[in-house]
């Protein structure tokens, strides 16, 4: 036994001492922090979805450093300082222990595999957003480079090709390094100016003033749509999602209006739009989150190639969603029905009716354009007749298919539109939107807009107008200010005019439509003004959206 583990030390020495015990740990770094995405790649998965779950977790840990820049900027001092002396050391002759050298060239691989990983969310996801985690990136990665090859210095003559081909690597990675430390170093030594706190009174502060409770209802998919779901969703249990406001006794009040709201391609989950649905049903509204199958695999779908027209396009997969919509409308409307509604909702509202005439629809990216079509299936019923707010978040296309076509009929005068697109949404553009704008043409020109966020990058954090604003995931000061001080706006509205409050509409329709008010986007905190939002009552004549008439 004690041969056997003489045996295996003097292997594990070998393999230590050996040439190539740099790279065989640098590649073992880079395989375990490269191992979740290439197993999602071997199950067949696109390289975007191969990212995402690491997407995902970047996101949150990009929030922690936020939060805790101190806490960074002295770790960061630290490891350069030991990394430094480490350097100093080798320089020296005094190398660091095997080990530890090979927990730091795994940590380099490790670091260049992360690396490359983030360049691809950042691409495709992020467009610059985070700025601590490639400078934490670029510490590791200079520290640890330094710490195990000592200070760079060029190749000489009198070198071989091997020792010059290190050499030049080695001042490579340094120069990587330095060049991702560079853009975080005003945010780590506090320096950078910092974007307008999140409003603590008013609209965009705390979803309130009424608490909220949340009762989920089944509801039965087609036949037709259940025969061709895919196996991503197979373990939901599609539901209409009813989120209740704990309203107080007041003389005078009817009921309460409807808001029903639609969710992303491929994420059901309510949990990623519980924010935007507390600040709707805190102002006093009812509000249906509609869950409906995005994973549905039509035949010949996976072969289509698809027609893009004006915002529209013509994807088989659109109609067997098209349909569990409607049998989640159709449910909904059983659920609502003063008659037959279920005691639990009694027992939140009392008499209080529920008045989908008083409606909010809308939805993010896929579930906004879907709010439209959602929009001309409700009207047959009688809903949103009196007062009406339509809110596209990033809306992709909408069918092109002709029985799925919205075709709007006197839509009341208390009619408001925000179709709004970002500036750096790589996931649906900007052209749908701006298509869609021309399907409310009998609204007034004041009261459908076209809103633009624009990303400024000028402090920290950045302020990055992505696809996903309106996710929970994404909650930031750009989504305060661009998006909920909005949906506490429209919340208000449509409250007001359900009650006849008219001096809470006229306040709420300033912030809705009054582009000095709308658009405000605060201030940094070196007084610079954040750039504002841009509002357009015609996007077809805008220069801007030139490019999506071409």
């Amino acid at each position: 036994m004690e041969e056997e583990e003489t045996q295996a030390i003097s292997l594990l020495h070998r393999f230590a001492s050996s040439p190539s015990f740099p790279m065989a740990m640098i590649a073992f770094g880079a395989f375990i922090a490269m191992a979740e995405s290439l197993l999602i790649l071997i199950q067949g998965a696109s390289i975007e979805n191969a990212v995402w779950p690491q997407a995902v977790r970047t996101l949150s840990w990009t929030f922690i450093l936020r939060e805790n820049v101190g806490l960074v900027a002295l770790f960061s001092a630290l490891f350069l300082a030991f990394c430094i002396y480490s350097s100093i050391q080798h320089h020296r002759g005094r190398r660091l222990s095997k080990p530890i050298q090979g927990l730091f060239f795994g940590l380099i691989g490790a670091v260049l595999s992360s690396w490359i990983i983030f360049v691809l969310m950042d691409y495709r996801y992020i467009r610059g957003a985070f700025l601590l985690l490639p400078t934490i990136y670029g510490i590791l990665l200079l520290g640890t480079t330094i710490a195990v090859r000592g200070p760079p210095g060029l190749p000489d003559s009198s070198q071989n090709w091997k020792e010059k081909g290190v050499a030049v690597i080695h001042i490579l990675t340094v120069f990587l390094a330095a060049w991702l430390v560079m853009p975080g170093i005003p945010a780590l030594i506090g320096i950078a100016p910092s974007p307008p706190l999140a409003p603590t009174i008013g609209y965009g502060a705390e979803a309130g003033p009424f608490d909220r409770t949340t009762i989920r209802y089944a509801y039965e998919l087609p036949e037709e749509v259940v025969a061709i779901q895919g196996p991503t969703e197979e373990d939901i249990e599609f539901s209409v999602y009813l989120t209740l406001p704990h309203l107080p006794e007041e003389p005078g009040i009817e009921g309460v209006p409807l808001a029903i709201l639609f969710h992303a391609f491929n994420n059901p989950f309510i949990d990623s739009y519980t924010n935007w649905i507390d600040h709707l049903s805190a102002k006093g509204m009812v509000v249906a989150y509609i869950q409906y199958p995005t994973d549905v695999r039509p035949e010949g779908g996976d072969d289509f190639e698809p027609t893009f027209i004006n915002g529209t396009s013509d994807w088989p997969h659109h109609v067997p969603r098209m349909l569990s919509i409607e049998s989640a409308l159709q449910r909904l409307n059983e659920i609502i029905i003063s008659s037959s509604r279920d005691t639990a909702i009694d027992e939140i509202l009392g008499n209080l009716t529920i008045m989908p005439e008083h409606l909010w629809i809308g939805g993010h990216s896929l579930g906004g354009s879907y709010s439209l079509q959602a929009l001309g299936m409700v009207q047959t019923m009688g809903w949103g007749n009196e007062t009406l707010f339509v809110d596209t978040e990033m809306a992709a296309s909408r069918p092109m298919q002709e029985e799925w076509i919205p075709q709007y009929t006197n839509l009341p005068e208390n009619s408001i539109v925000h179709l709004v697109v970002s500036e750096d949404d790589m996931t649906v553009g900007q052209c749908n939107s701006v298509h869609q704008h021309a399907l409310f043409e009998q609204v007034d020109d004041n009261q459908s807009l076209l809103l633009y966020i624009p990303s400024d990058r000028y402090g920290f954090p950045r302020l990055v107008a992505t696809h996903y604003i309106p996710a929970n995931e994404a909650h930031d000061t750009l989504a305060d200010w661009a998006f909920y001080r909005r949906v506490d706006a429209q919340a208000d509205w449509v409250v007001a005019h359900s009650r006849g409050d008219l001096n809470t509409a006229d306040f709420a329709y300033m912030n809705l439509v009054n582009t000095g008010i709308l658009t405000n986007m605060g201030k940094w905190s070196d007084g610079v003004d954040v750039l504002p939002i841009q509002a357009y009552t015609n996007p077809s004549e805008a220069k801007r959206f030139a490019d999506c008439f071409e």
